[in-house]
């Protein structure tokens, strides 16, 4: 049964009337309160999981309020109405109160469900996010006390010197194997939650496995060693790590991005490498992140590198990536056929992608197929995937290699 608290403000009381009906039909537990005053002095004891507030209110404005809800209780998702819609106010609202949607009057009823919908949804996966987290914290905790135990050991061990330094060696190789341990948990763990956050949009929903699978066989295609293989099938799995960061009111906005907005998406190649950092063995790997949306002709993001300066594994990926989101839906767009795709990747060949790339991958698709045209292949290639299931411990059961679903495009 649905329990999220809704706290609504309007000056209107026929408005908090309607909309506190709806919603409580709905299943949720609603709070309504008449301008922003009251709205604070309720939240000293009710702290709702969305603040939905009008604007233009006597006495405090809805994003004076919004301004001030954030400042005090940061975790609540904060909505703003307004029947006086312009980019401003807009502008002003997202900067003040970091509002997670702007509504404006007079709105539909059926849409403004949608919103509260979407809000209680990201609400939710923030409290996940913040419970992953502190379970990492514990996790490192637990470490801290076992390598200070471990060397409390050492200190006190009076043996002789042989056994001492076997001893040591010992320890050494226990807090090699914890910390190993440790980092591929922490791996397994933002993977889960990657994984989780693309699920929930239909648009891209095993997108970076499909990115995977064909990076993989573009780089045996391309007779990449063995080393190189192995930061290739992390990159891929993990390019598009980032998008964690990126709030969804841009990440699964229904139509084209602003250039502002445009902006913040650009930054996920960098943040993906960012959120890698901890991982020591994947240095390489956050290395190849942050290149695959580098052009061949230096005109892409982050760093503007060109041709070979970027690294091989960052312009297969690049490759894969776009044939893919070329090949979904978006709410802006409808997918393109195999041919139109593999026809625009053939006209960027030399300018936004790797020529040796671009023929690698054509030989590619003649060679295993399109994931979009045979769904099956996600299930006949998923031993590919199975590396998952012991280097990244942790990771939740809803979200093992096998999983068909996870894989298949809708």
């Amino acid at each position: 049964m649905i329990s999220n608290k809704i706290m609504i403000v309007d000056d209107e009381p026929d408005i908090l009337d309607l909309l506190k009906d709806t919603f409580e039909e709905e299943g949720y537990n609603v709070i309504t309160a008449l301008n922003g005053l009251e709205a604070l002095e309720m939240l000293d004891t009710e702290l709702p999981d969305v603040i939905l507030s009008d604007n233009r209110m006597p006495g405090m404005a809805g994003i004076e309020l919004l301004e001030v809800i954030r400042q005090r209780y940061p975790e609540s998702i904060r909505l703003l109405m307004t029947g006086y819609a312009d980019l401003n106010i807009a502008i002003e609202s997202i900067n003040r109160g970091w509002v997670y949607k702007f509504i404006t009057k007079p709105f539909k009823m059926e849409e403004i469900m949608i919103t509260i919908r979407r809000a209680i949804e990201y609400y939710e996966i923030v409290k996940q996010k913040k419970i992953l987290e502190e379970q990492i914290k514990e996790q490192n905790q637990i470490l801290e006390k076992r390598v200070e135990e471990r060397t409390i050991d050492l200190q006190n061990l009076t043996e002789e010197l042989e056994e001492k330094n076997r001893t040591l060696s010992q320890q050494k190789e226990e807090i090699r194997r914890l910390y190993s341990h440790l980092q591929r948990s922490y791996l397994g763990t933002i993977t889960s939650l990657h994984f989780a956050l693309e699920a929930k949009d239909q648009y891209t929903r095993g997108h970076s496995e499909r990115v995977f699978h064909y990076s993989l066989h573009m780089g045996r295609e391309l007779d990449l060693d063995l080393e190189d293989m192995v930061h290739l099938k992390y990159a891929a799995l993990l390019h598009d790590l980032g998008k964690i960061g990126i709030p969804d009111s841009i990440l699964l906005k229904p139509g084209k991005l602003t250039s502002e907005e445009y902006d913040i998406i650009k930054n996920h190649a960098t943040l993906g490498a960012t959120i890698l950092d901890p991982i020591q063995f994947l240095k390489r790997v956050k290395i190849i992140i942050g290149h695959h949306h580098e052009h061949y002709d230096g005109r892409g993001y982050p760093d503007g590198l060109k041709a070979e300066n970027i690294d091989i594994q960052g312009r297969i990926i690049a490759v894969a990536d776009a044939f893919d989101a070329m090949r979904s839906d978006r709410p802006y767009r409808a997918a393109r056929s195999r041919m139109e795709a593999l026809d625009e990747l053939v006209e960027m060949s030399g300018t936004q992608f790797c020529p040796r790339c671009v023929d690698a991958f054509n030989r590619v698709i003649v060679e295993i197929g399109d994931f979009y045209d045979d769904p099956e292949l996600a299930e006949k290639y998923a031993e590919e995937l199975k590396f998952m299931e012991y280097e990244m411990p942790g990771m939740p059961e809803v979200f093992p290699y096998r999983r068909k679903e996870i894989l298949e495009p809708s």
